[in-house]
């Protein structure tokens, strides 16, 4: 590969991590935190390719066309938008209390009379261990539908770096008797509350079920992980 191909590759390669980095696309693959280190990265990139070519002497070796179809996976990414993890993902990894992080010296439980909203890993976590925090009070989950033979869940996937490391959380969801599921993937709020002694116990896999209340059709939030 001559200099002027290999900033070719690479300007592009930059280019898409500026792409990513510079609108709401980032937040598909990785936390808030790592979304300017990558237009950083991005924009060195760019920047390297270009003082690469004008700084370089004229280089008179051809490139073989294999070099060339190097930046097909690079203009795939570019035009292709792939969508965040789904229900794939979710119905393989669920429900790790263990990785859930919250500061248990403020767990206290939650005030009846209102709506309180929660994230689906926290409500999970709490049904397993502080079940007294939701004992009789009303929350608000936001995730997408799965399902399996036991019925529907809101499900949601959490990251601590990148989608390479999501893990699943999910609530069975207990509509009443007449209501029909929404569909896969579709993106749901759901009010309701815990039903005593489901998902209960460090290291269940079984999923706490929310006794809804209301549920409403919404669609995907900017960010798809908590």
């Amino acid at each position: 590969m001559n200099r002027n191909a290999q900033s070719v590759v690479l300007a592009a390669i930059g280019a898409v991590a500026l792409r990513v980095g510079l609108t709401d696309e980032y937040a598909r693959y990785v936390n808030d935190w790592m979304r300017w280190p990558l237009v950083v990265s991005g924009a060195a990139m760019v920047g390297l390719a270009f003082l690469a070519v004008f700084s370089s002497r004229h280089d008179a070796d051809r490139s073989s066309p294999a070099v060339w179809a190097l930046l097909l996976p690079v203009v795939i990414a570019f035009v292709v938008q792939p969508p965040a993890l789904g229900a794939y993902v979710a119905e393989r990894r669920s429900n790790d209390v263990s990785a859930v992080r919250y500061d248990e010296a403020a767990v206290a439980p939650l005030r009846e009379g209102q709506v309180h909203d929660m994230l689906v890993s926290e409500f999970v976590a709490y049904a397993s261990a502080y079940a007294e925090v939701l004992t009789g009070a009303q929350v608000r989950l936001r995730g997408f539908v799965t399902h399996d033979e036991g019925g529907w869940y809101v499900t949601r996937l959490s990251i601590s770096c990148c989608a390479a490391d999501a893990l699943a959380f999910r609530v069975r969801v207990d509509p009443g008797d007449g209501e029909q599921a929404p569909a896969d993937e579709q993106w749901v709020e759901v009010v309701g509350t815990w039903v005593p002694g489901t998902g209960e116990g460090i290291g269940t896999q079984d999923a706490p079920v929310l006794s809804a209340a209301e549920v409403t059709l919404t669609g995907p939030p900017r960010r798809p992980y908590e």
